[in-house]
């Protein structure tokens, strides 16, 4: 026996295996159990690195997918653990040998959306609907060059000094003026600047919660709050969403029977829904938080899609200076993806607490950045860019979801927001998005899977179709992918093997 020394990185050539079609069970069945059988007899030790999932499945010639849901199920079994964009690696020897029985479709699925779907999503030949943000127009990227070119011909010797952990005083500036445009009057010593918004949600939940500390969240809602939560040892709430946002009836009866440090709401073309929630409903919310002292962090990440008449006021608009509402923010979900352009909204008296953990954070962001995007709001263009870019999508979502009402086969409900980049489907009863999902990746389309946006007690029947990076070239064609597959799972008569190869 060969003596290695731990961690290890393996190769394709470590794990030889001779799958059988049509005996000894599904390949994705017959691969985990090999490997569980390797890392029992110590060939793979804690910390071992797994062969990539592209790597493996050339040697072994099958599908991805088989490898990639073999190393989900064994997530599932603690054996190995997915490090995004970092591959799977061991992380406690093997069980007995012996039957297993499979993890549920939904709890195998949740390892593989966080540590395989980039890769899958973007297989050679697959169209996918899984951004839920916007390919950069060329008109967005001259103005924001000429501003980068600003930035670096005015101030780089400034830039390359160490900033305090609110942002530079330049942008913090200009983006106070552009949420006063929004009728919020945000003092700039209130405003952090962030790497995007998941950064601000972060920050906000790291200053408010302690281990064990209740939050309520949308269900669904966006899984980036429940990484962020799950971090800080929160205890999740869920409250259901029903026409127009949370029910707040529901919400009320969890007020009562806990002591809820924070309510996380994204109101406004809501991930992944798309509802909005209404002026009067967003009151209401704001009383409750005030009558049982709870902050409000307000996720914002789409309100820019909306057209202007239909645009209803933030949360953060409607507060009082008392109000504890945190307003999270990203340049990135709208014009400047890529950029990790954010920031967060404070209330006054959590300041030093939120400046605090993002000291202990990453100190800053990058200051040419900053002094970039500070140019780029100042000039002026950002509406105008903004303006022209929903048209060309608000068009999109039309197309869009006239082709999937006119294709897909009674029993599935598509919801139409105000705009944005995404349509929520509701699938009948009897399906299943993860089954769907399998199947879709082999027929060249990806979408994702609302499982995702669950804490407890997935919902198996959702899924979110996001156009915003499709090429227009590809539209249809992904399109017409994607109505074929589902009705392909929805006939009667459906060829399950297609999930097992």
């Amino acid at each position: 026996m060969t003596t290695k020394c731990s961690p290890w990185v393996s190769t394709a050539r470590d794990i030889d295996l001779a799958l059988t079609r049509h005996v000894g069970g599904p390949l994705f069945i017959q691969l985990r159990d090999h490997i569980r059988t390797l890392v029992n007899r110590g060939t793979f030790a804690p910390g071992d690195r797994l062969p990539p999932v592209r790597a493996l499945a050339g040697h072994l010639k099958v599908n991805q997918i088989t490898v990639a849901r073999a190393y989900a199920e064994l997530a599932v079994l603690g054996i190995a653990k997915g490090r995004r964009g970092g591959g799977t690696f061991i992380c406690k020897p093997g069980l007995q040998d012996g039957p297993i029985r499979s993890p549920s479709v939904a709890g195998a699925y949740r390892p593989l959306l966080a540590d395989r779907l980039y890769e899958l999503s973007r297989a050679p030949g697959v169209i996918s609907f899984t951004s839920n943000y916007p390919l950069v127009g060329a008109d967005v990227i001259e103005e924001f060059r000429s501003c980068l070119r600003l930035a670096v011909n005015r101030d780089l010797e400034g830039c390359f000094q160490y900033e305090p952990p609110i942002g530079r005083a330049s942008t913090r500036r200009e983006i106070s003026r552009f949420l006063e445009r929004r009728d919020m009057r945000v003092d700039s010593e209130n405003i952090v600047v962030t790497s995007g918004a998941q950064q601000a949600i972060d920050l906000a939940v790291r200053a408010l919660i302690r281990p064990g500390d209740v939050a309520v969240v949308e269900r669904p809602g966006y899984y980036g709050v429940f990484n962020a939560l799950r971090e800080a040892s929160a205890q999740i709430l869920e409250v259901p969403l029903e026409g127009g946002g949370m029910d707040l009836g529901a919400l009320e009866d969890l007020l009562n029977r806990h002591t809820v440090r924070l309510i996380y709401v994204n109101p406004t073309i809501q991930n992944p829904t798309g509802q909005t929630m209404s002026e009067s409903k967003r009151r209401a919310l704001l009383a409750l938080a005030r009558r049982y002292d709870v902050a409000i962090i307000e996720d914002d990440h789409a309100s820019e899609w909306c057209p202007p008449d239909r645009r209803v006021p933030s949360i953060a608009a409607l507060a009082g200076p008392d109000d504890l509402v945190f307003f999270a923010y990203s340049f990135g979900k709208i014009i400047l993806p890529g950029q990790r352009l954010g920031f967060l909204a404070v209330p006054p008296r959590l300041r030093h607490a939120v400046l605090n953990c993002r000291a202990a954070n990453d100190l800053h962001g990058a200051a040419v950045l900053q002094e970039a995007l500070a140019y780029f709001l100042e000039k002026g263009h950002y509406e105008a860019l903004i303006d022209h870019a929903r048209a060309s999508y608000a068009e999109r979502m039309d197309v869009l979801h006239a082709k999937l009402i006119e294709t897909l086969p009674p029993g599935v409900a598509v919801e139409k927001p105000l705009g944005g980049l995404s349509l929520w489907i509701t699938l009948p009863d009897h399906a299943d998005s993860s089954e769907l999902y399998y199947r879709a990746v082999q027929r060249g389309v990806a979408f994702v899977p609302g499982e995702i946006f669950f804490v407890s007690k997935p919902d198996r029947q959702a899924i979110r179709v996001s156009f915003g990076l499709v090429p227009e070239a590809q539209f249809f064609e992904g399109v017409d992918r994607l109505c074929a597959v589902v009705r392909d799972l929805l006939s009667p008569r459906r060829e399950r093997s297609l999930i097992y190869t």
